[in-house]
């Protein structure tokens, strides 16, 4: 789990366009540090979907199946967690649970954060992260 002091909690505030007119992601920590993360259309539409209280699906998207999938396997989702950032590319890694086993997975930042968001499980970001320019 992320440990205090190198990872900082931070919460998604939205979805937008940058100054290119790539879609981002936007996740600010209580410092109200902001973290811009270049996604996909399709991810910002998922994560859009999530942040919408309004929003409801009447089948299961893709972030519903595989937390339903590690329920249905005894599993659970604990954090996602934003851990470097190479070549501009950000890495991140989901901890799932499964009795006293953690289980770390890679994924992209913009799946965990669908991800994270569909359980309503934590999002950290390392501090290295949250202060490079």
């Amino acid at each position: 789990m992320a440990g205090a002091g190198e990872y900082v909690q931070v919460e998604v505030v939205g979805v937008g366009k940058d100054p290119m007119e790539r879609s981002i992601v936007v996740l600010r920590d209580a410092q109200e540090r902001d973290l811009r993360i270049v996604i996909g259309p399709c991810e910002a539409i998922a994560i859009a979907q999530r942040l919408d209280s309004a929003f409801e699906s009447p089948r299961p998207l893709p972030p519903d199946l595989a937390v339903g999938l590690w329920k249905r396997l005894g599993a659970r989702l604990a954090q996602l967690r934003i851990d470097d950032m190479w070549q501009d590319i950000y890495y991140s890694k989901l901890t799932l649970l499964r009795g006293e086993e953690a289980v770390e997975i890679d994924c992209r930042p913009s799946d965990g954060i669908a991800l994270a968001l569909t359980a309503q499980v934590p999002i950290y970001v390392s501090d290295k992260v949250m202060d490079h320019d």
